[in-house]
């Protein structure tokens, strides 16, 4: 299992190789994943986790879906931005190997990302 450390840590400790240091704005509120190979992940996932809510729609996948979760994202939020809430919500790692066609996905309404602080 990765280990999962804030961004500004490895960043401190010099622990990122020098490509990776320049972060945009957007992630400086990022993780850091650090596989068993030591290589560095980043990502915008928030500490938190949604829970299911009767607000949720829910959306099963064609084939046209997969592997394209910002198509996902737009069809719902009216932004590709918010491709990575889907597969995170969705424990999706992976959109070419852990979508499928007639998968179930659960959409958080833009409402409820607002109140858990999702940024977009």
């Amino acid at each position: 299992m990765p280990v999962v450390k804030t961004l500004l840590d490895p960043l401190l400790l010099r622990d990122i190789p020098h490509r990776a240091t320049n972060i945009p704005g957007r992630n400086k509120k990022s993780w850091a994943y650090q596989d068993d190979n030591s290589r560095y992940f980043f990502g915008s996932f928030p500490t938190q986790k949604i829970p299911v809510d009767s607000s949720d729609q829910f959306y099963t996948l064609v084939a046209g879906d997969v592997g394209r979760p910002d198509l996902i994202s737009y069809k719902f939020y009216g932004t590709p931005a918010f491709y990575w809430v889907i597969l995170w919500i969705n424990d999706i790692a992976d959109p070419f190997e852990g979508m499928y066609p007639g998968m179930l996905l659960r959409i958080p309404t833009r409402l409820r990302l607002i109140q858990y602080d999702i940024p977009g």
